[in-house]
């Protein structure tokens, strides 16, 4: 006898009418003329039903359409997360752009061992202060040199920063090693990106550290404080700001305030 005549009876077998058997299950309907009791042959989840009148024709195109619907349903949730996870991943990374920057740096400094744990109350500086490079004479030859004068020492970014260097690596390290963070925020300051950059990584830094109240603002051109950086005005709250005077004649008040606010103990 053929073995290609055979009839194989599989009563009694496990069989499987899950969608994730539908290859093996059509190749059976094509061939259950090879089988003589699949009517008497049951699905291990569809009881009630045999093979046979399982492999029926209107039975098992809805059988194929519910699985086609499944697998469409699965295709769909995962192109759906594809296409979620690329529009958003760019958007919560610019959106959060200064964490992320600051994590890394933290991650970074601490592999190298070069940012404290701890904070003392011994600093370098009594003050590290941001402007923008449009004030660079307002900052260098008159803040500068004012309270250098009064015996104060002040790090800035143009004589302190290393070219060749990381400009935020060098300003969270100028930042840890001073009392104070000063601000001079000026028109130039608000239009400057770099300086919004600033302001961000270090108002993080100083929350990070809880030094919140460190921070020191200086106010000219007349800027309203809803003009404010979004950053300096979440901890408006816990900082000292200083308005810049129109008349000569308060500049030395000007001076004693911001030098009495430098001072430890302020």
């Amino acid at each position: 006898m053929s073995l290609s005549k055979a009839t194989l009876f599989i009563k009694g077998n496990p069989i499987n009418c899950e969608c994730t058997h539908v290859s093996s299950l059509k190749w059976l309907r094509e061939n259950q003329d090879k089988f003589g009791d699949l009517n008497e042959t049951y699905c291990i989840d569809i009881k009630e039903m045999s093979i046979s009148n399982f492999f029926q024709e209107a039975s098992f195109v809805q059988f194929e359409l519910r699985c086609q619907t499944k697998e469409w349903l699965i295709a769909s949730s995962i192109m759906l997360f594809l296409v979620i996870t690329v529009v958003l991943v760019p958007v919560v990374i610019k959106r959060y752009r200064v964490h992320v920057d600051y994590i890394i740096l933290r991650l970074r400094s601490r592999w190298r061992g070069v940012m404290r744990t701890m904070y003392s109350q011994s600093f370098q500086f009594d003050a590290f202060v941001s402007y923008a490079e449009e004030d660079y004479q307002l900052a260098c030859n008159t803040f500068y040199q004012v309270l250098r004068n009064r015996g104060l020492k002040i790090s800035l970014p143009d004589k302190d920063f290393i070219p060749g260097l990381s400009k935020v690596e060098q300003m969270l390290q100028c930042i840890d090693d001073s009392r104070k963070v000063v601000f001079i925020v000026t028109e130039k300051f608000l239009e400057n990106g770099w300086s919004s950059y600033n302001v961000q990584m270090v108002v993080t830094h100083a929350f990070h550290n809880k030094r919140e109240r460190s921070i020191i603002v200086i106010i000219k051109d007349d800027i309203p404080i809803e003009r404010m950086p979004r950053d300096l005005k979440f901890v408006w709250w816990s900082i000292i700001n200083i308005r810049w005077p129109h008349c000569e004649e308060n500049m030395e008040f000007f001076w004693d305030e911001i030098t009495a606010a430098l001072l430890p103990n302020t």
